[in-house]
Formats: C-alpha cells, sequence, structure tokens
C-alpha cells in the first residue's frame, strides 16, 4: 500500500476571500445546472463542529434539518456522512455522540475523521512513533495499526529533566543518563496537545536529535536533517466553541505553526511534514465518497451522482469540496487513484459490498457554507486559514479565489438542507 505523501501547507495571513453575496455565489454549477435530480441522486457531507453544534451545544434548527432527510422511522432517507476534522476520539464514539446529540442513528461508518487514512500508512505502522493530541491517544493509534507507541506524558516521566518550563515542575537533582531507549522514528500529530510549553519543547528535543532525547551524542551546534517522518491531523486554525463565545479559538494548526517556527529558529530548516489528514485534503473526501456508496448501497438505493458538502470554513470544507470537485473531473489523474479507500473501513465493511465499492457514479460535489460557525459575511479573519493541498501550486491566483467560493451560503443546517430539497423537488 502506497504512503499518501507530498501535500504542503501554506500560510498567508495577507489576503482575504470575501463572499459578498450571500445566495447568489455560484462556483461553475447554475441554479438550473442543479436542480431537477432525482431525490435518490444526491447525497450530503456535514461538518460537525459549527454545522450541527458549537462546542457542547445544538445549534438551532439542527433537529428540524434532520427531519427533512428521514424517514418516519428516523432513519435517513438520503446517503449522509459526517466529515469532521476532530480526531480526538473513535469513529464509534464520535458516532454514539452525534446519535445522543440529533436524536438520529448514525453508524461508525457514516463518520469520517481526520485521522482514518493513517490506516493506509502501512510503512509507518511498524515503526517507534510519538503520538500527539488529547483524548485516547494510544486506543485511537492502535485501532489504526499503530501499537509501538509514546505519548509526551511518557516522554516527560522518562526525561523529567527536559521538562523544565514549568519551575513547579523543574527537578533540582542531578541529571543522570537514561539507558536503553528505543528511538523515536516517526511522529504522528492527531491534534493539538495540553501544555503547549512543555510540547513544544519535547517535540523539538526529539526532532534535534533524531528521535533519541537520551543521546549524549547530541552537542548545541548538531543539526539532524532531514528529520525523522512527520504526518499532522486536522489543519484548522480556528474553530468555534460553546454559542456564548463570540470569538473563534486556536486549532491544532496554531500549534504546528508554533512549532514550525520554533524549529525553523533554531535550526535555520524548515519543518518538513510527509503528509497532511483532514480537510481540505481530497484524501478525506475520497474516503466520504466512499461511506456514501456503501450506505446507498445498503439502503438499496442507486449511488448518488451529487453530493452536497455543507461546512461553515471557506477555507477547510469549501476549499476541500471545491477540490474534490476538481478530483472529480480529472479521474485518472488524480494523485490518490491508486488507493484502496475501502482498507479505511476493513472494521466495518460489508463482505457484499466488495463489487460495488466504486464511487465512480459520483460526478459532482456541490459546497455550500453556513453563518453558524467560523464564517459570517463581513467577518474580518474569514481569510486566515489557508492548509491547501499541492494541486493549487497548479493555479493561478484567481482560480485559487474562485477555489474558496460556495455555490451559495445559508444561515444555518436548516436552510441549506431545505433549498436543497427544494431543488430536488422534495
Amino acid at each position: 500500500m502506497k504512503r499518501v505523501f507530498g501535500l504542503r501547507i501554506i500560510a498567508n495571513l495577507s489576503s482575504r476571500t470575501r463572499l459578498n453575496s450571500r445566495r447568489s455565489l455560484h462556483n461553475g454549477d447554475s441554479e438550473r445546472s442543479i436542480s431537477g435530480i432525482p431525490a435518490t441522486q444526491y447525497s450530503l457531507v456535514l461538518d460537525i463542529d459549527g454545522v450541527i453544534c458549537r462546542g457542547r451545544d445544538l445549534l438551532p434548527g439542527v433537529k428540524e434539518a434532520f427531519s427533512l432527510i428521514t424517514d418516519r422511522k428516523g432513519r435517513f432517507a438520503v446517503p449522509t456522512v459526517f466529515l469532521t476534522n476532530g480526531s480526538n476520539s473513535l469513529r464509534a464514539a464520535k458516532a454514539s455522540k452525534l446519535t445522543e446529540l440529533i436524536g438520529v442513528h448514525v453508524e461508525p461508518d457514516q463518520v469520517v475523521m481526520a485521522h482514518s487514512p493513517l490506516k493506509m500508512f502501512s510503512d509507518l505502522q511498524k515503526k517507534h512513533v510519538l503520538v500527539v493530541g488529547q483524548g485516547p491517544v494510544k486506543e485511537i493509534a492502535n485501532h489504526l495499526g499503530f501499537h509501538i507507541v509514546t505519548q509526551l506524558d511518557d516522554l516527560r516521566i522518562l526525561f523529567p529533566h527536559l521538562d523544565c518550563v514549568d519551575f513547579k515542575r523543574r527537578r533540582l537533582d542531578a541529571f543522570t543518563q537514561i539507558g536503553a531507549f528505543n528511538p523515536i522514528e516517526a511522529i504522528i500529530f492527531l491534534g493539538e496537545p495540553l501544555k503547549w510549553e512543555s510540547a513544544l519543547q519535547l517535540i523539538t528535543d526529539v526532532l534535534i536529535t533524531n528521535g533519541n532525547p537520551a543521546s549524549m551524542k547530541h552537542k548545541r551546534t548538531t543539526k539532524n536533517y532531514p528529520h525523522i517522518p512527520i504526518v499532522a491531523c486536522n489543519l484548522d486554525l480556528l474553530w468555534m466553541a460553546e454559542k456564548g463565545l463570540p470569538l473563534p479559538r486556536f486549532g491544532h494548526g496554531i500549534f504546528l505553526h508554533c512549532l514550525s517556527s520554533v524549529y525553523h529558529k533554531l535550526t535555520g530548516y524548515d519543518l518538513h511534514f510527509e503528509a497532511f489528514l483532514g480537510k481540505p485534503s481530497e484524501i478525506s473526501y475520497v474516503h466520504a465518497a466512499h461511506c456514501i456508496q456503501r450506505q446507498a448501497f445498503h439502503m438499496k438505493m442507486q449511488c448518488p451522482d451529487t453530493v452536497y458538502v455543507i461546512g461553515d470554513n471557506p477555507e477547510s470544507d469549501i476549499l476541500g469540496g471545491n477540490l474534490f470537485s476538481r478530483y472529480l473531473k480529472k479521474r485518472g489523474y488524480g494523485r490518490f487513484d491508486h488507493l484502496d479507500v475501502r482498507f479505511i473501513d476493513t472494521v466495518y465493511e460489508s463482505p457484499l459490498f466488495d463489487e460495488h465499492s466504486s464511487f465512480e457514479s459520483i460526478k459532482k460535489c456541490i459546497p455550500v457554507l453556513l453563518e453558524t460557525g467560523v464564517y459570517h459575511e463581513g467577518c474580518t479573519m474569514n481569510g486566515i486559514v489557508h492548509p491547501v493541498s499541492v494541486m493549487l501550486k497548479e493555479l493561478t491566483e484567481e482560480e485559487q479565489k474562485h477555489l474558496r467560493k460556495p455555490a451559495f451560503v445559508e444561515e444555518n443546517l436548516y436552510q441549506a438542507l431545505k433549498t436543497i430539497c427544494s431543488r430536488h423537488q422534495l
């Protein structure tokens, strides 16, 4: 199984994406071209934070919205997948929480997490990896195929003298050299850690010592480059917390920028990421499309040829949806055509599904932007997040700007689904 490598992050804080018209923006699809499709011919990919909930709070109109796409028994009548950049839980746990939140049963295979594609990184799964994040980190890593796992808390215990930013944690006894330590061979970022000052120190120590902070061979002038492989999930700089908080909160992307700046300042080298996973990377949408096709199969309906991607972040949900739309148009020439995405879902896969598992019937991806999360019209922070795939390097500035525009903007999920249903004559 090949690795999904080659994605890059671009941070350009100077440009701003302004969406000047709420419902009249179109991205190459007129109202006429995306209406009149039979009901079974569309599907949904929904973001969670900022679309369904804000923190622990369900957003207004969400339960009414799901009543539009469920039958009288409360089952989904439209193939629906939840695509999130969250990576601090297992898919089954996220599906259970969604079920409780929206009052509609959600299966684990309807949830695509930012870390889901890590199951395909077979060459890294045999290595000793440092896994960074919150929640059941080791359990998530084990579920994804990584079994030789170290956490930051393990490093704090093994190397207490290295964790000394906080005076209260600083050790005053003499340093004694650690005995045998199996060097760390790769770093997997599931999400932002706790105690950033400590995390930045320890991760930098791992990078500049080639994975072995116990080594006494490293000197202040030693520069080990290239460093050990790094894979990061979830590049979002910002996210919206509970409804009472009007300002966005720092996300994992902020921590990655801090780490990159620290590493460059100390070594003179750029921090190199082998891969970025999660939105807006097309691989997350390829996985979502596979889940849609499988869901349609189990619902005994024809696989939809149109998918609506609904989110609150122009630089994550909308950009990713438009990049996936380009991928669909260039099918056969995409960077992920060699991947068997079914490998991600082996835990939930039905043996009857293999012969029906291509999502080639999906022809069109339509991104829809909501005003319930990071984006709202006139917001000066809309253009701050720029995690993009290598595909954008092939495009002009005008084309890149175009990719950040939704097909249309709605106030909330209920209004968005109502518009979609009316276009499909439901």
